[in-house]
């Protein structure tokens, strides 16, 4: 038995050893979210970001982009302004409509608008059909009048029934989403909406165009770059020759059988 006590004695050093110097992953030095520190000054081991820190992809300096308001609050008196001393809605896209716009933006409004507003538009979406209160049909006269602007507020703070869908459409896709409403409206009310065609402003990028009042009967611009026929989103800007397809693509839906 004696022969055999140095070899224990190694064999628990050994494991004495092993045991101080294992450290679980558990018991790692770091700060946990409200635990209290005492490396900072402070106390507290959570950090607050420097001063005037941006998050990457939100310095959002394109007011009208962003917001789809004027940059400038409305000088007009509130009465003039719907009320509201708000700045006005801007009456322009932020950057040029072009056919891969307008594709994008059919495929969006298929996917998060159609359920309630219908492929066409008229308000006759599939959970509408099953008791959802009836939006407005985009022919209906306030909306026809309404600034590009207005929509875009609409779909990124909600209105009403609708919720905001801010998290859920990029701001590039709720433009695309709106030049698409327009298309629908062109074709099948012939009327294109305060601010006339799918123009863009100059105010927000160096390649719009620069017709922010454009003829709301005549969609296609005579530059030929930053406008198309609004019906048609495979043809060619200003190609006015080319046959328009009826935007909804899938064709209307039937008629709800009645409000609810």
């Amino acid at each position: 038995m004696l022969r055999h006590k140095p070899g224990l004695i190694l064999i628990l050093c050994a494991i004495g050893l092993g045991a101080a110097c294992r450290q679980d992953m558990q018991d790692q030095p770091k700060c946990k979210p409200y635990r209290e520190s005492e490396s900072f000054s402070d106390a507290s081991c959570m950090r607050h970001p420097p001063e005037g820190t941006i998050a990457r992809g939100m310095l959002r300096t394109d007011t009208q982009l962003f917001t789809g308001k004027m940059a400038q609050a409305s000088t007009a008196p509130p009465a003039a302004n719907g009320g509201s001393n708000e700045p006005p809605d801007v009456t322009a896209f932020p950057f040029p409509i072009t056919p891969e716009v307008m594709t994008r933006g059919k495929e969006r409004f298929e996917i998060y608008c159609s359920v309630c507003h219908g492929l066409t538009g008229q308000g006759d979406g599939m959970i509408v059909r099953r008791g959802y209160r009836k939006p407005p049909a985009y022919t209906d006269p306030r909306l026809l009048d309404a600034a590009v602007g207005h929509f875009f507020d609409v779909v990124t703070n909600g209105w009403g029934a609708m919720p905001s869908y801010a998290q859920q459409i990029p701001v590039q896709d709720r433009w695309a989403i709106i030049a698409y409403v327009r298309a629908l409206q062109y074709s099948q009310s012939g009327h294109m909406g305060k601010g006339g065609s799918l123009t863009t402003n100059t105010n927000t990028s160096g390649s719009a165009n620069s017709n922010a009042n454009g003829n709301a009967n005549n969609p296609a611009n005579s530059n030929g770059t930053a406008t198309q026929s609004p019906t048609n989103t495979s043809a060619r800007p200003g190609n006015s020759n080319t046959a328009a397809p009826s935007p909804a693509g899938k064709g209307a839906q039937k008629p709800a059988g009645g409000q609810r």
